[in-house]
């Protein structure tokens, strides 16, 4: 029998049969049937702590997963962020790398479909918000630019057949990384690109990474990853290592990965097997 198996029957009698879920542990995953302006469908997270029944967004919105930004520093975003807070009653609390997580919260089971429902609109609201341009026309160039020249740059090291670009590493589709390398039959490189306009996008590009390879040592082809490697923009105009080096240590820590800098990117090459290395220290054929 699954954890909290009544209270997931309310929220399918209470609003149909096409909701579904996966136990996580102690928590449990609700698959809503609303899907994002980016075509993802919406997630939340139920758990009991201290006789108090609690539903999540797990992360998700801080982190990008919903392919997302986050920028509660550009003020007009930041005031229709905070309506939509006191809209749906949700709190925030930070968790681990000072993670936005946002939730609600009753000590009665019954409520907690409309907690659901609440939270999953409050999602909804906020990824469409984050479709909205406000001053994003930068970040988007600076992205664009770097994942250009990132991805050109493998295409020219890497032989042909053995890269990836923007690939899922699962079947199912829900990991996705910048650059995957099929280093052999069961060895794989995943890369992920991290870059931003301005220090908030940049350490919002290294947390996104750092979800992204957490979920990748949770997903079926963790037994084949040899390595993780992290292609830091140092180019961009939010590159601060005063101020990102926090998150970029808790990256490398958190998922064994490597980081390198994209003005010694021929490091790469240190990283990759015998087998995939160019003639001569050349480029790929």
């Amino acid at each position: 029998m699954m954890i909290y198996e009544g209270i997931y029957n309310d929220i399918r009698a209470s609003f149909g049969k096409l909701w579904s879920f996966k136990e996580r542990g102690k928590s449990l995953e609700i698959i809503t049937p609303f899907a994002t302006t980016s075509q993802k469908f919406i997630s939340v997270f139920l758990t009991e702590q201290y006789g108090e029944y609690i539903v999540t967004d797990g992360g998700w919105i801080d982190a990008g997963i919903y392919d997302n930004t986050f920028n509660l520093e550009e003020e007009s975003y930041n005031k229709i962020f905070l309506h939509h807070l006191d809209s749906y009653g949700v709190k925030e609390i930070n968790g681990p790398a000072e993670t936005k997580y946002f939730y609600k919260k009753t000590s009665t089971a019954i409520a907690v479909p409309s907690l659901v429902f609440d939270l999953s609109s409050f999602i909804c609201a906020l990824v469409s918000l984050s479709d909205v341009e406000f001053s994003g026309k930068e970040e988007k160039e600076t992205k664009e630019r770097f994942n250009k020249m990132a991805s050109d740059y493998l295409l020219q090291i890497i032989p042909k057949g053995k890269l990836e670009i923007g690939s899922y590493i699962d079947s199912k589709k829900e990991v996705r990384v910048s650059a995957l390398v099929k280093a052999t039959k069961s060895q794989l490189i995943l890369i992920n690109y991290i870059t931003g306009s301005n220090l908030y996008y940049f350490n919002n590009s290294i947390t996104k990474a750092n979800f992204v390879f957490e979920l990748a040592d949770k997903s079926e082809v963790k037994p084949y990853i040899k390595k993780k490697i992290c292609l830091i923009d140092d180019s961009a105009t939010g590159f601060m290592p005063n101020k990102t080096s926090t998150y970029i240590d808790h990256l490398i820590t958190n998922t064994s990965s490597t980081p390198i800098n994209w003005s010694s990117r021929e490091n790469i090459l240190a990283h990759l097997p015998p087998e995939l290395l160019p003639p001569n220290g050349g480029f790929a054929a």
